[in-house]
């Protein structure tokens, strides 16, 4: 007993530390069946309607996975609202015991206390530091479970949804990915291949739960095909198929959001009332792409313009960010206030939340809303990067492959949430800056760990 305690004392405290976490997020944040709703609340459950073997359920007003999980309302047949939250109008809600999203809510917040407990796990499992295994654990858990992200748990939209569903999945790619490159035949066992199907799974119900994590797909399949120039990569036919259905389903969800015009409808359309027409040279690129006059100033009341929008205006506004860099920077840089912002949720009223001072300053310290975390992460990326081509170390190219990839998408869904739709901005764009922040911890404490495991050996 002894002899397993001393082998095993890391792993106990890390347990001790998440139960303790968990007992604090499950009573300091009141009943977890609480909720309040937001201006698309409704859709979800509309959307939700579809038959789950229609068509629909992928190409309807919302994705498959917010599909799925919003069937749980108690009657979908009536669901009235309660709790709704109104911040742009000044007008925040006490969070109520809504009988039709009781289950949602309590599903949200499961989810997320079991995602960031996981994350930490994981991440923990692959250092080898005992004291910052115990750090890494810690603050992932913590990133989690303060409330710049656990308050989102009672939002009735996927923002939270979103976050706890991709811990789990860093959590399956850290092991996915780490086990590959430290085996001689990577997914050659029952057990490799089982956790890459698990990967892959859940990352498309992640893809699913907003249009614009679709984009994760292509960054992930371009950072893989290097891959094969490594022998025993090359080899690992698993790793063709998962492949070949991540590739499969971008085109499953590109095909739904066209089909539903849910991406060009409001979205788009928002954006070039701000960024296109209030600007006639910018207005004259459109031309060359067919683009009409408005007829009203409303698109739903312009049948001409809108038949080109759904048609064309993907095409020709993704041909102008391309060609129009220097738009894009200057746009960001006006708007780094928006970039830094704390990001806690304006839903509903925080009085019942205990402690919560004591929480907010807990979590601007894993949290920062500051600009130098896009700095560092970049830092840390070619850091690794960097060392993995001078040193070619199998773990150290592994959490370099890592690295850029998380890197990959948090950038990659922040531009296309920012630019590709102007209303309800702060919200949409929230996920990304998040991960940015939970970049910094998930690959500067490996970092050191791998800087502390050098100097011992």
């Amino acid at each position: 007993m002894m002899k397993f305690l001393k082998n095993h004392v890391t792993h106990l405290i890390i347990l001790v530390i998440f139960a303790i976490g968990i007992s604090l997020r499950a009573n300091w944040y009141g009943d977890l069946r609480l909720s309040t709703a937001n201006a698309e609340t409704d859709s979800y459950i509309n959307s939700s309607r579809s038959s789950i073997f229609s068509w629909d359920i992928f190409a309807g007003q919302r994705l498959f996975t917010t599909n799925l999980i919003y069937k749980l309302a108690n009657d979908t047949a009536q669901c009235p609202i309660i709790s709704y939250g109104k911040p742009g109008i000044g007008e925040e809600d006490e969070r109520e015991l809504q009988p039709c999203f009781d289950k949602i809510a309590l599903l949200q917040n499961y989810l997320s206390i079991f995602g960031w407990c996981f994350l930490g796990w994981m991440l923990a499992r692959w250092l080898k530091n005992p004291f910052v295994k115990i750090v890494a654990a810690t603050v992932v858990m913590i990133f989690g479970f303060t409330p710049q992200i656990a308050e989102w748990d009672s939002v009735l939209s996927p923002e939270s949804l979103s976050l706890s569903m991709l811990a789990i999945l860093v959590g399956l790619g850290l092991e996915v990915i780490l086990r590959a490159a430290t085996a001689d035949e990577p997914f050659k066992t029952k057990t490799d291949i089982s956790l890459l199907a698990g990967f892959i799974l859940w990352y498309l119900l992640w893809v699913f739960v907003r249009d614009v994590h679709l984009y994760a797909i292509p960054i992930t399949v371009i950072l893989t095909l290097p891959l094969f120039f490594i022998k025993k990569f090359r080899t690992a036919k698993p790793l063709y198929i998962a492949l070949a259905i991540l590739t499969l389903f971008f085109v499953v969800g590109y095909a739904s959001a066209r089909d539903s015009h849910r991406a060009t409808r409001y979205p788009l359309m928002n954006s070039l009332d701000a960024y296109i027409w209030p600007y006639p040279a910018r207005v004259e690129f459109f031309r060359a792409y067919g683009m009409p006059d408005k007829d009203v100033p409303s698109y739903f009341d312009s049948p001409n313009y809108q038949a080109w929008a759904d048609e064309n205006a993907p095409k020709a506004y993704a041909i102008f960010l391309i060609s129009h860099p220097g738009f894009i920077v200057t746009t960001l840089w006006n708007d780094m206030d928006l970039l830094t912002s704390d990001y806690a949720q304006p839903y509903f009223f925080t009085d019942d939340v205990k402690n919560r001072d004591v929480l907010l300053v807990i979590g601007e310290m894993v949290n920062p809303d500051s600009g130098v975390v896009y700095l560092l992460t970049l830092i840390l990326v070619l850091t690794f990067v960097a060392q993995a081509l001078t040193t070619r170390n199998a773990i150290l190219s592994a959490w370099a492959w890592l690295a850029v990839w998380f890197f990959g998408i948090a950038a990659g869904t922040l531009f296309i949430s920012y630019f590709g739709d102007t209303a309800g901005l702060r919200r949409h764009i929230m996920p990304s800056i998040e991960m940015f922040r939970l970049h910094l911890w998930l690959f500067v404490l490996p970092f050191l760990d791998l800087s502390l495991t050098k100097k011992e050996n």
